[in-house]
């Protein structure tokens, strides 16, 4: 065998392994920004939201208090078409992680006449601990206290995120869910994009409620509850 015959073999080897070295950096590379968990995103307090009772009736009227610490009335921050009120929580890792996702479908849907609000409930957070978490996050909807549980209690919501969609007339029109992944890795159905969708198309809903998973929303008796158990 002559030499360009030896050497032929060895140089289409070299140029394979070229290539897959290539492909491991680019799987690797490509993942620094976006690392997939391995697992489903597990909360502490993990908690299922309860089916609500809210459907047909009109929502009564609750007081909230807006960031600058003044007092706003709920049915004052009505979109002109659907209001969206999602129950959040700084210290829930599943209500942080759809920050991105709640920043993409407010800018789809606030020209289309849906207001979305974020209400903290959560009796073990502050307002100042709500305007660092807002500030460090760059946060992209409009954030209000919920004092005492009021709204939560009102809304009987018990995790975080919950979402209850209201028409124009305050009466719930979907309730539950984002999406079906907390981690945002593995959304197969965008719950709320399509309720949003259908509802502004005037159709009905097909399922006007979808479990949503998440922390539970710590109201004041647990505290007093916890303290006497210690």
């Amino acid at each position: 065998m002559t030499w360009r015959g030896n050497m032929a073999p060895r140089i289409a080897l070299f140029g394979l392994a070229m290539v897959a070295l290539a492909v491991v950096a680019l799987t690797v590379g490509g993942n620094e920004d976006a690392e997939i968990p391995e697992s489903p995103l597990v909360c502490e307090d993990d908690a299922a939201s309860e089916i609500s009772p809210l459907f047909g009736d009109t929502l009564g009227n609750v007081a909230l208090t807006s960031m600058d610490r003044r007092p706003v009335m709920l049915h004052d921050l009505a979109g002109d078409a659907l209001t969206t009120v999602i129950f959040c929580s700084y210290r829930c890792p599943c209500s942080d992680g759809y920050v991105d996702r709640l920043r993409e479908l407010r800018q789809h849907f606030a020209p289309r006449g849906v207001r979305f609000i974020a209400v903290h409930s959560n009796s073990d957070e502050t307002m100042d601990g709500m305007t660092q978490y807002i500030q460090r996050e760059e946060y992209p909807l409009p954030v209000y206290r919920d004092d005492l549980t009021a709204a939560a209690d009102l809304m009987q919501a018990t995790v975080t995120p919950e979402v209850f969609v209201f028409d124009r007339a305050w009466t719930l029109q979907y309730h539950g869910r984002i999406d079906d992944d907390k981690s945002g890795f593995f959304v197969e159905e965008e719950s709320l994009r399509l309720a949003l969708d259908t509802l502004l198309s005037g159709r009905a809903l097909r399922h006007r409620e979808k479990m949503s998973l998440g922390c539970a929303i710590t109201r004041a008796e647990s505290i007093a509850g916890n303290s006497l158990r210690e």
